[in-house]
């Protein structure tokens, strides 16, 4: 009567891996073939494409029946590892460019070291510079040139300046007779 409950199809012989009944866990010694299996597709994965595989690739390995010389080829033929073979040949160069963009960045950074401290003693001497005229003034007493003066903030006056070959016009004059000889003067120019 036992046997009756149990469906036709699953009497359980002994010759599966799963329990009577159907309920689905593998026995002990298929875990460790799997656990070969996984390491073997990991080691052909590091061996062709240089990463582990996902683990959707893991999964899908593991449970297929393609032996590690098929996955070998598989692997082989993918296009994933022509992109590696090409970066792989490309790799010299790139490393060298990248050497080439290093010195060229420490030449850089030297000449921006070397511009800023140019900079900064040209700065030093400007200020000494500024030092040694203040002083100076002072010793001459030139109070027209000030710092107000420098900075736009002073008054400038500046005389009437005429070249020397002209005559000094005289001032107007006084009665009716020096007006007329100034006003004949002046037309007979």
């Amino acid at each position: 009567m036992q046997d009756a409950d149990v469906p036709m199809w699953d009497k359980g012989d002994k010759t599966d891996d799963y329990a009577k009944g159907g309920g689905g866990f593998p026995m002990f010694g298929m875990g460790s073939e799997k656990g070969e299996k996984s390491s073997a597709i990991e080691e052909a994965y590091e061996l062709v494409l240089g990463r582990k595989p996902t683990s959707r690739e893991q999964s899908y390995y593991r449970y297929s029946s393609a032996k590690k010389e098929e996955i070998l080829k598989k692997l082989l033929n993918s296009d994933e590892h022509k992109e590696v073979i090409k970066k792989g040949r490309d790799y010299p160069e790139l490393e060298d460019r990248e050497k080439l963009g290093q010195s060229t960045i420490l030449k850089l950074k030297h000449s921006i070291e070397d511009q800023q401290s140019e900079v900064n003693e040209m700065k030093s001497m400007l200020e000494q510079k500024n030092r040694e005229i203040a002083i100076l003034r002072e010793e001459k007493n030139i109070p027209f040139v000030t710092q107000s003066f420098l900075e736009g903030k002073g008054s400038v006056y500046y005389g009437n300046v005429e070249s020397k070959n002209s005559t000094p016009e005289p001032q107007l004059p006084l009665s009716w007779l020096d007006k007329l000889s100034y006003f004949i003067q002046k037309i007979s120019k």
